[in-house]
């Protein structure tokens, strides 16, 4: 793996980024990933004075390190990660921390696989979907926040929605559902995976399309 990212910090990171580079191409070179990942994080409890160590405080522990991970969705093995370093000064050397270049640099070593990365809404968005599928060969399959500008009004509102109905929007590589949950919710999706209005039968009465059966089944 390619660590010049955190690097970038070298000052303050160099001391654990050598043990930490080899402790993760060891676990990216001892297993390999099922067909199905996950990109998540985790907030490991650290309280000694840290460069990068964060206050969370809705956290058990409160003071900790945040690590991006990419995961096995059926084994939950974690593959590769990489620490949060969080809010930096302008410069050469600052660290690209959003979500979009933090999808890209995980799922780097899976590049042209055909597997499929699952992920939360601080992550998925319309760019990324597109640029995993076009440059690296990868589906997407992620909850999506509702101030997205790729979202039509009608994927957001919830007025005249009954219990349980799901909405469903197709482009060419792109599939995108709404689904309520309860009156007054609803749960916006995208996929680059799935390509049509299915509906688990497995879930009865509930309805789910089998984008969210997925997404809940490796998230």
């Amino acid at each position: 793996m390619d660590y010049e990212r955190q690097i970038g910090q070298k000052d303050k990171f160099t001391p654990f980024i050598k043990f930490f580079e080899k402790f993760v191409d060891n676990r990216i070179s001892n297993y390999k990933l099922s067909e199905y990942a996950t990109v998540d994080e985790m907030f490991a409890a650290f309280r000694r004075n840290y460069p990068f160590r964060i206050y969370m405080p809705s956290k058990p522990a409160k003071y900790g390190i945040k690590i991006f991970i990419l995961a096995d969705a059926k084994t939950f093995y974690v593959s590769c990660m990489e620490v949060y370093m969080g809010k930096q000064q302008e410069g050469p050397s600052v660290v690209d921390n959003s979500g979009t270049a933090v999808v890209k640099w995980l799922v780097s070593h899976i590049n042209g696989s055909g597997r499929n990365i699952t992920m939360d809404n601080w992550f998925t968005s319309y760019r990324l979907a597109d640029d995993l599928l076009k440059d690296y060969r990868l589906t997407l399959v992620g909850t999506l926040r509702k101030n997205k500008i790729e979202l039509a009004p009608q994927f957001v509102a919830t007025r005249g929605r009954a219990e349980y109905t799901s909405l469903f929007g197709f482009q060419k590589d792109v599939t995108l559902t709404a689904y309520v949950p309860k009156k007054g919710k609803n749960v916006v999706l995208l996929s680059t995976m799935h390509h049509d209005a299915a509906i688990d039968e497995s879930t009865k009465e509930k309805r789910k399309s089998e984008i969210i059966t997925f997404y809940n089944s490796t998230y």
